[in-house]
């Protein structure tokens, strides 16, 4: 009976996988890569959230410094918008803590290639190896933020009366936008390739404008993700303490790998 038809006979080998069968991308393998790797993301959000926590409050409080005006009518929409723009820019990531921020990149981009990752050791051997080169990053960015942001809400104040200051701020925003974009790969590249912080943003940026339009709906998608938690702004934070780094940083990293594997090599 245990052999009805072979359909109960466990000794025999099943078909296995397809040598030819394609590598999944995209949704297919992001969705599956949640199911399966759910808990692990928990995990390693919760230890990146112990290690972040000092960027992230920074950039929250630097953005109610920077942009003292309203941002939207209504006070509570005001405080949602704020609290998800400051999560979606340290889930990019645009400001972060560098050496946790390349051991955190580095557990993602093993999940986008399906390899297998210790969250904790890899997370503080990659942080310790990328140590200088996330330290120089996290300044810059520090640094880059602090002058596009102060400029932004200059020129934003001037637009209303002055359509050259319209254009600045225009023009600024552009860089802005760019600026984020660049931070889908910069990390990325760190741990993954031998190269100087210099050929890290120039190849960031190269990539940043060849598919400019791309990584805008990548970073709107991830966005809207974030905002969706913060509508809630107490569900928002408990998101954002469990998973939404962690998503979001799934989401890039599996966007950025055939990018990395026509234009590099094998990400």
């Amino acid at each position: 009976m245990a052999k009805f038809f072979g359909l109960f006979d466990y000794t025999t080998p099943g078909p296995g996988i397809p040598k030819d069968q394609p590598p999944k991308t995209g949704r297919t393998l992001f969705f599956e890569l949640l199911i399966r790797k759910f808990w692990d993301l928990v995990k390693l959000n919760l230890l990146h959230f112990v290690f972040n926590l000092p960027s992230a409050i920074l950039l929250f409080l630097g953005l109610q410094f920077l942009f003292p005006t309203v941002i939207a009518d209504d006070p509570q929409m005001d405080i949602m918008v704020r609290l998800a723009t400051g999560a979606m820019l340290s889930c990019i990531p645009l400001l972060t803590t560098g050496p946790a921020q390349a051991g955190f990149t580095y557990i993602l981009r093993n999940y986008a290639r399906e390899e297998h990752a210790f969250i904790w050791s890899d997370y503080k051997e990659t942080a310790f190896k990328n140590i200088k080169e996330s330290g120089i990053v996290c300044i810059l960015d520090f640094v880059f933020f602090l002058i596009l942001s102060i400029a932004m809400n200059f020129y934003g104040q001037l637009a209303s009366h002055y359509p050259l200051a319209l254009v600045a701020f225009i023009i600024i925003l552009l860089v802005f936008i760019l600026f984020i974009m660049m931070h889908l790969f910069i990390y990325p590249m760190m741990i993954t390739y031998q190269l100087s912080v210099k050929q890290i943003f120039k190849n960031a940026l190269i990539f940043s404008l060849i598919r400019f339009f791309p990584n805008l709906g990548i970073i709107l998608i991830c966005f809207l993700i974030v905002l969706a938690t913060f509508l809630n702004a107490f569900i928002g934070a408990a998101f954002y303490f469990l998973i939404t780094p962690s998503l979001i940083g799934l989401i890039t990293n599996i966007y950025i790998r055939p990018i990395f594997k026509k234009y590099m090599t094998d990400f």
